[in-house]
């Protein structure tokens, strides 16, 4: 299997299981951090966005604005969709530190790893 075919692979998974976390049905918690659901946040949507700019080398900012609109609208649809669960700004915003923290590693990445391709 080629670089790019399992970078793909593993992006559509972690975006499938991401979109099912995102709308599914929680109880709610008080677990004293309000702090917890946003570094979630950041580390979901920043491991969506590493597997992706992987994966569609060629489309950076397609993917870059993607996720971000995907971000928002997950938002949205837990609004409507759940009821456990309320959109909520900060958690969109808390979506765009993550796909920005990924852009950034993945750029560094990008690099090392054509430089030691040659």
């Amino acid at each position: 299997m080629r670089y790019h075919t399992i970078s793909r692979l593993i992006f559509i998974s972690c975006f499938a299981l991401l979109t099912y976390l995102l709308l599914m049905e929680m109880a709610p918690t008080n677990d004293g951090s309000i702090y917890k659901d946003k570094i979630q946040h950041v580390i979901a949507f920043g491991g969506v966005t590493f597997w992706g700019l992987l994966a569609f080398q060629r489309f950076p900012k397609t993917t870059l604005f993607g996720l971000t609109a995907f971000g928002a609208l997950m938002e949205v649809l837990q609004g409507i969709l759940t009821t456990t669960r309320q959109p909520s700004v900060y958690d969109w915003l808390a979506d765009v530190v993550g796909i920005l923290l990924a852009w950034g590693i993945a750029t560094v990445w990008l690099r090392w790893w054509q430089s030691r391709r040659g």
